[in-house]
């Protein structure tokens, strides 16, 4: 059993990597010069965390190379939370939290009332790491899909949901403190790395690639859910019944999961994902004054001659070049400027959320509170800039994370200073 899980792990990592395609470094110094805080890193759709088996054989950040072992022994403590695959930002910002806390995931009693869901998750019996709290500070940094989820916990602690407090109020039990707020400055930063904060084109301009691509991952989710290999790679659908309960047959929990539906429209990673979810979240998360954002957009496209339009360049990875393709084609209602793209996000949405304060920032910089500090673009495609399948290697990786950090240091020493 321990072969076959292992040759599962390396078999899945190579789908998994596979399915996301739906700075000099300031050097850290390993007794002082590094962020005072604790980093907790959060994937993207279709990723994975520590709390999943296949993270031991490819590791979701760095990809060839554990990211999260190399940046502590330079000083930064570090972490992979494991949130789910597929689910809404919502889902996964509660997932969040109940790992940092050590608790059971709670959803809101209104929130699952209204997509049709249990409301509590997994239970995780210790935190990912001890004291979080406004005096011992988190640092997050988000890819992708990442970076939304981080947003939407910031918020959640800051100023909670009263919807959720009344409702579990009502039903005469006690809400999350995740929803009762009042925890401003439990985050010190984020940092968004590829995330689609004005959301992805793709699912807009492939509608049908899109609806195949989430078929094609709810089947792995039933298929995974009924398996002894669940924890493998979890998709994180037990509050939908995508799970098989204890002396359950086979047969009996394969018909349950197919009469579910555990993608409703609204509570899902791809609508968040789609343009007009993106809008819908950024309507409802501030930039919050007392936190510093950065974000680091990526580009992988070229010009093509004699048209408006953007091809893939050589060196993306070319699973990505499909999409890339689609993303980069002028016409219709998408703007000139929504067409340079890093396989899967479009560069221009992954600035800053529409309307949020923000400033263009290059590394040395003094940073702003309250403001997105944004990057150049990075020369990088989706997944490269977690590691890569082809064209970044360990040592780019690292570099690259270590610049990263540099501009956690770099928050430090002007809160420091304010």
């Amino acid at each position: 059993m321990k072969k076959s899980k292992k040759f599962l792990c390396l078999l899945l990592a190579l789908v998994m990597a596979g399915s996301l395609l739906l700075l000099p470094a300031a050097a850290a110094n390993t007794q002082s010069g590094a962020t005072r805080y604790p980093t907790v890193y959060v994937h993207g759709l279709m990723g994975w965390g520590e709390h999943d088996q296949i993270y031991s054989a490819v590791p979701y950040w760095g990809l060839s190379t554990d990211l999260m072992p190399y940046m502590t022994s330079k000083g930064y403590e570090s972490y992979a939370a494991s949130v789910g695959p597929l689910s809404s930002a919502w889902d996964r910002a509660c997932e969040l939290y109940a790992q940092l806390t050590g608790t059971t995931v709670d959803y809101g009693a209104a929130h699952a009332a209204e997509y049709g869901h249990a409301r509590y998750g997994a239970t995780y019996d210790k935190p990912l790491f001890e004291g979080w709290s406004a005096s011992k500070k988190i640092n997050l940094v988000g890819h992708s899909f990442g970076g939304a989820t981080a947003r939407l916990l910031m918020q959640l602690l800051a100023h909670g949901c009263p919807e959720e407090v009344q409702a579990a109020e009502a039903a005469g039990e006690t809400p999350s403190p995740l929803f009762t707020g009042g925890k401003t400055g439990w985050v010190h930063a984020l940092v968004a790395i590829a995330a689609p904060h004005d959301g992805s084109t793709f699912p807009d301009v492939q509608p049908d690639a899109a609806n195949a691509l989430s078929t094609l991952f709810l089947g792995a989710a039933r298929a995974l859910g009924i398996s002894a290999f669940k924890d493998v790679y979890d998709f994180r659908l037990d509050q939908f019944g995508i799970r098989r309960d204890p002396d359950e047959p086979i047969t009996t929990a394969a018909l349950r999961m197919l009469a579910q539906n555990p993608l409703p429209a609204g509570d899902n990673a791809f609508d968040d994902l789609r343009c007009a979810g993106a809008r819908a979240l950024n309507a409802r998360i501030d930039t919050l004054p007392d936190a510093w954002y950065f974000s680091i957009p990526c580009c992988r496209t070229l010009p093509r001659l004699l048209t408006h339009d953007q091809k893939p360049d050589t060196a993306m990875t070319p699973l990505l070049w499909p999409f890339s393709t689609a993303m980069g084609r002028a016409g219709g209602a998408v703007p000139s400027d929504w067409l340079p793209n890093d396989g899967l996000v479009n560069t221009v949405s992954a600035r800053y959320p529409g309307g949020a304060p923000h400033t263009d920032f290059t590394p040395g910089q003094t940073p702003q509170r309250g403001v997105w500090q944004v990057l150049p673009v990075e020369n990088l495609d989706h997944l490269a800039a977690i590691g890569g399948v082809m064209n970044t290697g360990v040592v780019r990786t690292r570099m690259f994370y270590r610049r990263v950090m540099a501009l956690l240091d770099a928050a430090d020493a002007a809160g420091a200073d304010s």
